[in-house]
């Protein structure tokens, strides 16, 4: 009787490890795989004694503890992302005052200058060298 709860609970979870529930992109990814392995942590344990009650209990006690650690980590992994997506947010604006940008764009024009006179010296001693 205990061998066959046992591996029916063991199939049960390793059933659930194929689950989507896993993706990174579920919110809850770290208290699922938490509670999975705890579980499964459990259920070991309490099988490796013979007892099916105590495999049943393990895997509770496992999974709960498990489910905890895994949520205190989807809370700090939460916050750390919403941190991220203000700093994100905030280096995205452009912060500079209006006569920043206007100089900004007097220093482009002045460049843009300075390379057309650039290359009209470069066609002007050309065509000299040709003239020649």
């Amino acid at each position: 009787m205990t061998k066959p709860l046992i591996v029916l609970l063991a199939g049960t979870l390793l059933m659930g490890c194929a689950s989507p529930a896993f993706d990174h992109d579920n919110e809850n990814a770290a208290r699922n795989k938490g509670a999975a392995g705890g579980a499964l942590l459990g259920l070991t344990a309490g099988a490796l004694t013979g007892d099916a009650e105590l495999a049943a209990k393990g895997a509770v006690a496992g999974a709960v503890a498990g489910g905890v650690a895994g949520s205190m980590h989807d809370t700090e992994q939460a916050r750390e992302n919403g941190r991220n997506a203000e700093t994100a947010d905030a280096l995205r604006q452009d912060n500079r005052s209006e006569a920043e940008k206007r100089a900004d764009e007097l220093e482009a024009e002045l460049r843009i200058l300075e390379l057309e006179r650039q290359i009209a010296e470069l066609n002007g001693a050309a065509d000299a060298r040709e003239a020649e």
